[in-house]
């Protein structure tokens, strides 16, 4: 029975941390599109 539930935790483990990368690579990027949005926005101001 250990095997079996080191395997299962090992497996869900393993998702969870590709599930986690993709939802931290995810939010950076959001993060940068919203900051290039405000600089572009702050210059078509600022030059307007």
């Amino acid at each position: 029975m250990q095997p079996v539930a080191d395997a299962l935790r090992r497996l869900l483990h393993r998702r969870f941390a590709t599930l986690g990368l993709a939802c931290a690579l995810a939010l950076t990027m959001t993060w940068w599109f919203i900051v290039a949005r405000g600089v572009w926005l702050a210059i078509e101001w600022a030059t307007a």
